[in-house]
């Protein structure tokens, strides 16, 4: 069955990555020095709801639901059993679910809300509901999932210290270990980066 998903405002993976590094020097700038990876988990509990008004929580959530972001109740809820899993591929793995979820809960919550304020004003409450897609119709710009995902890695791994890292000879592994970042999610970002990793 073919998952289903919002079509989001298209957005460039420049403009995101921007967006990223906007954050980064606003609340971690040291990260841009290459010596420390940015603190997800810091910026999670203690900025993103002053950022953008979006209440956030460590919850139990269904089995294999790690992070969920819900526009009507403007909350962004990260699974607390994946938070107390023990393996440093696990602690990786949350890395990047806060950094997606957080995506979702900064940009897509007033976005999504926007759009349905709009729906209801034109129409009435019962017809406000905004049309899901077939993840695989909706442009790859335009899939909120794409965006979220991009964030994540531009958030995790900023492209001059991740450049310069590679550039110092560093590899996959050795990357993600400077960055906290699954070998996977290092591998997607050296190619949104138009990079040939070794």
């Amino acid at each position: 069955m073919s998952r289903r998903v919002l079509a989001a405002d298209p957005r460039k993976g420049a403009d995101i990555d921007f967006l990223a590094l906007q954050l980064i020097e606003r609340y971690q700038p040291e990260v841009l020095a290459g010596n420390t990876a940015f603190d997800v988990e810091k910026f999670f509990e203690f900025d993103l709801e002053d950022l953008c008004g979006v209440k956030v929580d460590y919850r139990e959530l269904p089995s294999g639901i790690y992070g969920v972001t819900d526009s009507e109740r403007k909350e962004c809820i990260i699974s607390a059993e994946l938070m107390d899993r023990p393996r440093k591929s696990d602690k990786y793995f949350a890395r990047s679910t806060i950094a997606h979820e957080g995506y979702h809960a900064m940009v897509h919550i007033p976005e999504f809300r926007k759009k349905r304020a709009v729906l209801k004003s034109i129409n009435d409450e019962q017809h406000a509901s905004l049309c899901l897609y077939r993840q695989e119709d909706v442009p790859i710009y335009m899939n909120p999932e794409w965006q979220a995902f991009r964030f994540a890695g531009a958030l995790l791994m900023p492209e001059e210290p991740f450049k310069a890292s590679i550039r110092n000879g560093y590899g996959v592994r050795d990357l993600a270990d400077l960055f906290q970042a699954n070998p996977a999610n290092v591998c997607s970002r050296a190619k949104a980066l138009s990079i040939l990793l070794k």
